[in-house]
């Protein structure tokens, strides 16, 4: 069965970062990725095989429109196998059902800071080691995986506080 809220989103922060976030440029060290909300917010009773499937298919849709095929893809495909990993570290049965989305409402506010923070991490430094690593260069690698990150947290985070708030 399709579940439409996953569609709703995988087509909603596509387009908000093909067509809004892609095309503004905040620096050359800060690139927000607002199409990571799809995965970190899958329920936690996925499957992993449909976890992976989610997470190449979000990646390559970037892939594709940017031109760079295998970067976002890989990335996310990273993040998908570290995230059930990190869910089960910070979230118990009492707080989380199988069914529910990972959101800020249902994880918590310290939780969610720590699951979406690491995942982000990772995936900008997987992301900007591919595309940017040289050995004189790791320094504006680093500083770049932060920027990015914190970005990201940042835009997420105004999402979430704007999906609590409808509610």
């Amino acid at each position: 069965m399709i579940n439409f809220y996953l569609l709703k989103l995988f087509l909603g922060y596509i387009l908000i970062q093909i067509f809004v976030l892609n095309e503004v440029i905040f620096s050359s060290y800060i690139i927000p990725f607002l199409y990571l909300t799809i995965i970190l917010s899958i329920p936690k009773g996925k499957s992993i095989l449909f976890l992976m499937i989610i997470s190449f298919i979000t990646g390559l849709t970037i892939d594709i429109f940017e031109g760079q095929l295998g970067l976002h893809s890989t990335s996310c495909i990273f993040i998908a196998f570290l995230r059930p990993k990190i869910l089960s570290i910070l979230s118990n049965s009492k707080t989380l059902s199988n069914e529910d989305n990972i959101r800020l409402n249902n994880l918590g506010g310290v939780q969610f800071l720590v699951y979406s923070s690491t995942l982000i991490f990772f995936h900008s430094l997987i992301l900007f080691f591919i595309v940017d690593f040289e050995i004189g260069n790791i320094f504006n690698l680093i500083i770049k995986t932060i920027l990015s990150t914190l970005a990201t947290l940042l835009l997420i985070f105004v999402n979430e506080l704007y999906y609590i708030n409808k509610k």
